[in-house]
């Protein structure tokens, strides 16, 4: 018994023993767990907990459970991206996206940070409350609004198919253009899918809608290139809309410094958010602005951001303007497209678009138009030699962008015919049968006298001119001043004057002419005609760097080009488009 009870007693001490190890083991590990984070943390330690997030918001629509469609404004369908669901869309964003900063974080029982991120995000839970039960009749309210944005959509590929149909892969812009036109018409297909999905009442009184926001980390690898790495949500405070999340396998840079105080970093990451969460040598950034937002390069101007150098800025009501920038005002090559489908590509200056520049090589249509101004100077006359015919100069009146030498041929030729009901060209029927000769497509204009019938005019005009099969349209040349349209009674009885002798023309030759108009008489007056921009090819005269900005078929870009064989200057011009475009414009509206 002795012996038992000495043993016991040896057990004894030994339990305690190891019950006090135990014990210290136990407040040395609280110490390890609870201590840390009441040390604050290093000034570099904070800096390095620093991150930069990509969250992006958007919405589904589901209808008993299964994903419809997603779109990235919920409040304006009007411009809202929208893709139908599966997503397959490598080119339409469905989401809104931009940097908010995060702090790598340690959780106060768990040291280790195993890739885990505290990220201010948004409180979603009552918006989600709302839509669930709201849905339905939002939905049907988007029926008009989406039509409306088909209509829209259409006219802008309408735009844009013409603007490729008259320009190749060589014309600066061509490719953003064909980009867009893809990307258009992917919306456009998108959208009436989705026209399709809620005009079924019975399925729409089904569909539910949620806010989903998803978050990407954003770091630079060794090499200095930015890197994606998708996060999950971990835990959402609903209320202040905080969020912890995590990286995929939980990664994480070995520079990071996670804290364990997150709030000790906020000032830091509203200097971040100041910043737009990019690092300070970063010159592309998102702005969001009252009416849209831009993305691109940006530079700061008394510490705010602006656009500088290229950059996309779209406005809230659809306009879309891609290019360059300078100080936050559009400067140098650009295009923009309206939300009722109006295109412009070309140089803006200090945010006024000035036109499109062309290149001017060989591969272009040249043509010239002449009168007897071609035969007489100064009471001498000249002949004109036919078989020499090339435009050596394109004129000097205004800058021109000219790859290699100006040494072009002739492909089409204008002769002036009549003028008014008295005056005659004497020198017309030899220069339209020298130019056929040559193989140089011909045709014959009149040009307009205020002192005169319409009807009259193109009654001369038919008897005195040839409109053999093959031929150029003829064409009406109107050049009135402000003060003679005035004294004439204005735009509207010229216009209807204008009507009238080109349905006479076209009834007796049995092609549409083509109309001959300046820039200013497009801008000002033809607006008012409609049918006429619409019925009828235009040709127009803009003495200028820049093509015209309206539809037409023929440029006359200078009155002072060169042309070997012809004595003076010469009127040069430019069919808009190449030679399969030229040879369909030949087929289609040439004399039968």
């Amino acid at each position: 018994m002795p012996q038992m009870k000495k043993r016991k007693h040896i057990h004894n001490r030994i339990s305690r023993k190891v019950l006090i190890v135990l014990g210290l083991l136990a407040l040395a590990l609280l110490a390890v767990l609870l201590v840390p984070p009441l040390i604050p943390p290093s000034e570099d330690c904070l800096q390095r907990s620093l991150a930069t997030m990509e969250r992006a918001d958007y919405y589904e629509v589901y209808l008993d459970g299964k994903p419809l469609f997603r779109l990235d404004d919920y409040e304006n369908w009007t411009t809202a991206n929208i893709v139908v669901c599966p997503i397959d869309s490598n080119q339409i964003d469905y989401a809104h996206r931009q940097h908010v900063s995060a702090t790598w974080a340690r959780r106060t029982l768990s040291p280790f940070c195993h890739g885990r991120l505290f990220v201010a995000g948004a409180d979603t839970s009552q918006w989600n409350s709302r839509m669930t039960s709201g849905t339905p009749q939002l939905l049907r309210q988007q029926l008009p609004v989406l039509q409306q944005r088909i209509t829209a959509l259409e006219k802008r590929i309408d735009e844009l198919q013409y603007f490729l149909r008259v320009h190749n892969v060589t014309d600066e812009g061509f490719n953003v253009i064909a980009n867009y036109k893809l990307l258009t018409e992917e919306q456009l297909e998108n959208i009436k899918q989705v026209v399709a999905l809620i005009s079924n009442s019975a399925n729409v009184k089904r569909m539910q809608t949620h806010l989903v926001q998803e978050y990407t980390l954003l770091y630079n690898d060794s090499t200095g290139t930015e890197q994606r790495l998708p996060c999950h949500i971990l835990k959402t405070d609903t209320i202040n809309g905080n969020y912890l999340v995590q990286t995929k396998d939980r990664w994480m840079p070995d520079s990071v410094c996670a804290v364990y105080n997150v709030a000790a970093t906020r000032n830091l990451r509203h200097q971040q958010d100041s910043l737009f969460c990019l690092p300070a040598d970063t010159i592309n950034a998102r702005i969001l602005t009252e009416n849209g937002g831009y993305l691109g390069e940006i530079t700061y101007l008394n510490n705010n951001p602006i656009p500088n150098g290229h950059g996309i800025m779209h406005s809230e009501n659809g306009k879309i303007y891609d290019g360059m920038w300078t100080n936050g005002l559009r400067n140098g090559f650009g295009v923009s497209m309206d939300s009722d489908g109006t295109l412009r590509v070309g140089e803006w200056i200090d945010d006024i678009y000035q036109g499109e520049r062309l290149t001017y090589t060989v591969e272009h249509i040249y043509g010239i138009d002449i009168s007897r101004h071609q035969h007489e100077k100064r009471k001498k006359k000249y002949n004109i030699h036919w078989n020499q015919l090339r435009i050596s100069s394109l004129g000097t009146k205004s800058k021109k962008r000219i790859s290699g030498k100006v040494d072009y041929p002739i492909d089409f030729c204008f002769v002036k015919s009549t003028e008014g009901v008295t005056v005659r060209n004497k020198y017309y029927a030899a220069d339209c049968r020298q130019a056929r000769r040559y193989g140089i497509h011909v045709g014959s204009y009149h040009f307009f006298s205020l002192k005169t019938k319409p009807e009259e005019q193109a009654h001369s005009f038919i008897r005195h001119s040839s409109f053999p099969k093959g031929d150029l349209p003829p064409v009406l040349d109107v050049e009135p001043t402000e003060s003679q349209i005035r004294n004439y009674g204005g735009t509207e009885k010229l216009l209807n004057s204008i009507r009238t002798w080109l349905q006479i023309v076209e009834k007796k030759v049995g092609v549409k002419p083509i109309l001959y108009v300046n820039q200013h008489f497009v801008t000002k007056h033809l607006a008012e005609a409609p049918d006429i921009k619409r019925d009828y090819q235009v040709w127009i005269a803009r003495y200028g760097e820049y093509k015209p900005d309206v539809r037409l078929a023929i440029w006359q870009l200078s009155p002072d080009g060169r042309v070997t064989g012809i004595h003076g200057e010469v009127d040069i011009n430019i069919f808009n488009g190449y030679r399969d475009q030229f040879e369909e414009f030949l087929e289609e509206n040439c004399i039968k």
